[in-house]
């Protein structure tokens, strides 16, 4: 967490906290008891083994960093007669999370690693640990790194060497010119040069970023070796932007939970620029998020503010007060609780304890009671503004161009509570809509089709953990095999990872179903749309990027928020749906079998929580979705109109995703 936003949170905690009951002794230390039964607690600056229920009891707030955790919706949970509802998925999660298993449940290879912030699935204390410690040891490794340098380019821009030198030559041209106007108007510098004829300016800042760029690849090089990004069998050129360069740019973003998408951006260069263990820091800080938030069972993370500060309720008082930010709240106590306010006390901690007290770690934080509108039972709404929508062809018909879908007010998601009749917001994210996507019609061929977003009134009823998507018989074959190495061969295999379940699948980690609740004894209404998390982080970021019909969130995000739902509401636990499922297609020369055993771990709220969808902004000629197949330009159909789309809730939503 930067320091500054340290400050900020500390002056919230100043001017906006309740104020709290002076504390109690600190409970008496019980170095005697198993790891299932203590807590450790830092008082006086000195760490503690005490009792947790004795913890409990004095009105702390038990934060488990074991090796064990997993989010709410994959915990382990028992039907009315105490036997095991097992969740197919959360041995999978573990054993990503811990660095043991791949995203099919194998063994992971030897030093290999996961990285799988950025779905959804943060690693284990032992795993930050493990990263600590190793970045200490390369610190001598990276001293021959240059940080300044990398710290002085904002970006480097993803040229091929062709591209490259071509720039290059462009950049000394243009430089040479600068240096003989540079002496004939007498000054030392090209800044000077600069002051004294401003039209060169934009020239000489080019030639000045280009060289700082260039300056800073080999260093970018360097630092990626270092860190052991680079592996002694990559096979990169030095000093090109090639296919080894972006895998293990992607593979650092990943590391590290960033999304510039395998490009030098800003983002990606800054981090570049710290040191490794500042880096492990800001790690250790988001792992530590998602625990604490699990364990206060909040939600409120700030992103209802706008331009003017926080959203605002009036409370019990009539008084008006700000909505807190109850995760940087509860964070911030951690840190400064735990002693790891900086990266140096941090790597203290995992110096002085062993990875075995990580396998079964809690620890005691007291954290301020949440706001009154916190209740076991807490009415919830969703409503989803789908922002700018276009239901304009992707191309002209006639002329072929694009045409330009690029929006400016963006679909978002906000979950509110209802407290004395008035609906306070708890979290507003962006999100996803619908759009024109590809579509494999009945003659074999792929057109474009508009998947949209239902807009009205619906409920979600169920939610799943672990879900899987049905692959409609529309879906591109392609996008159902995949390329895996299997025992030492690299093969064509079935996608799993698009049907799921898992964190790149069309659902992500968690669901919820978007449905028009049935009326008279008759069924919910499923149009095939869903609030689900996804690993396609770009389509949630990216203006001109849009989903299948359904409402995507970041994975983590959606995590969190679903199991702050099932935690608020009345929740019947169905567990596990088998599903049997079984299907045969014949992808080029080979035919390949997909077997799906289960739909996932459901949960049923009942009743159920109300979902708006709002219309948002039309924008372009087109007011209502088009209904009919659009041909792809530049692509040669078989003669006639294009056959009609089958009108199923699969091939409407493509599934949903």
């Amino acid at each position: 967490m930067p320091r500054w936003a340290i400050a900020w949170f500390g002056l919230c905690l100043c001017l906006h906290l309740p104020a709290r009951a002076a504390d109690a002794p600190p409970p008496p230390a019980r170095p005697e008891l198993a790891a299932p039964e203590r807590a450790l607690l830092v008082a006086g600056g000195a760490e503690r083994w005490i009792s947790a229920a004795d913890a409990v009891a004095g009105g702390y707030t038990l934060v488990d960093l074991g090796d064990d955790w997993t989010p709410y919706i994959f915990q382990e949970v028992t039907d009315g007669n105490g036997n095991l509802m097992a969740n197919r998925y959360r041995q999978v999660y573990l054993g990503l999370a811990n660095d043991s298993g791949d995203r099919d449940g194998q063994p992971l290879a030897e030093n290999d690693h996961n990285y799988l912030e950025l779905f959804g699935v943060p690693p284990t204390l032992s795993v930050i640990r493990a990263r600590f410690l190793d970045s200490k040891e390369r610190a001598q490794t990276c001293s021959g790194v240059d940080f300044e340098k990398l710290r002085l380019a904002v970006s480097i821009p993803p040229r091929t060497s062709k591209a490259e030198a071509k720039v290059a030559a462009k950049i000394a041209a243009t430089a040479k010119k600068l240096e003989l106007l540079r002496q004939r108007a007498q000054v030392e510098s090209l800044e000077q040069l600069a002051e004294k004829d401003p039209k060169l300016a934009k020239d000489i800042a080019e030639v000045q970023r280009y060289s700082a760029q260039r300056g800073s690849f080999p260093e970018v090089e360097k630092r990626l070796t270092c860190e052991g990004i680079f592996g002694p069998e990559t096979k990169h050129v030095a000093g090109q932007f090639d296919d080894a360069m972006r895998e293990a740019i992607i593979r650092f973003q990943h590391k590290h939970m960033l999304y510039d998408a395998a490009a030098l951006r800003p983002d990606t260069m800054a981090a570049l620029g710290r040191p490794l263990l500042d880096n492990d820091y800001a790690a250790l800080v988001r792992v530590l998020t998602e625990r604490v938030v699990s364990a206060a069972n909040i939600l409120e993370d700030g992103s209802t503010d706008t331009k003017k500060g926080p959203a605002t309720y009036v409370n019990s008082a009539g008084v008006t007060v700000p909505i807190r930010n109850l995760v940087a709240e509860a964070v911030q106590a951690t840190l400064q609780q735990l002693g790891l306010g900086d990266t140096a006390a941090a790597l203290a901690f995992f110096e002085r304890h062993p990875a075995a007290d990580f396998k079964q770690l809690r620890v005691a934080i007291k954290l301020l009671p949440p706001p009154e509108y916190y209740q076991p039972n807490m009415e919830l709404s969703v409503v989803i503004d789908r922002g700018d929508v276009f239901y304009d062809p992707l191309f002209d018909e006639v002329t072929g161009k694009a045409i330009p879908q690029t929006r400016h007010h963006f679909p978002s998601l906000t979950l509110r509570t209802k407290w004395k009749d008035k609906w306070i917001p708890l979290n507003r994210w962006r999100t996803t809509i619908g759009g024109w996507r590809s579509d494999l019609a009945s003659n074999g061929h792929e057109y474009y089709r508009y998947k949209g977003s239902d807009v009205g009134p619906r409920v979600w009823r169920n939610i799943v953990s672990g879900p899987v998507w049905i692959a409609p018989n529309s879906t591109p074959v392609r996008t159902l095999v995949k390329w895996k190495k299997v025992h030492g061969t690299t093969q064509q295999v079935v996608n799993y990872d698009e049907v799921g379940p898992g964190y790149l699948s069309a659902y992500g980690l968690v669901a919820a179903y978007n449905v028009v609740p049935g009326k008279n004894g008759k069924p919910d209404w499923d149009n095939g749309v869903r609030v689900h998390g996804s690993s396609e982080i770009l389509s949630i970021r990216n203006p001109d990027a849009y989903s299948h019909g359904c409402h995507r969130l970041m994975n983590n995000l959606a995590v969190r928020m679903f199991s702050f739902v099932l935690r608020h509401r009345p929740v019947i636990v169905e567990g596990d749906k088998p599903l049997d499922f079984a299907r045969q297609f014949l992808f080029k020369e080979d035919v390949f079998e997909m077997r799906l055993p289960s739909r996932g771990f459901h949960y049923r709220l009942e009743p159920p929580v109300a979902v708006s969808v709002l219309e948002g902004n039309i924008i372009g000629k087109v007011k209502k979705p088009i209904g009919s197949y659009m041909p792809k330009a530049g692509v040669v159909y078989p003669p006639g109109p294009p056959p009609s789309p089958k009108d199923t809730p699969e091939s409407r939503a493509g599934g949903g995703q």
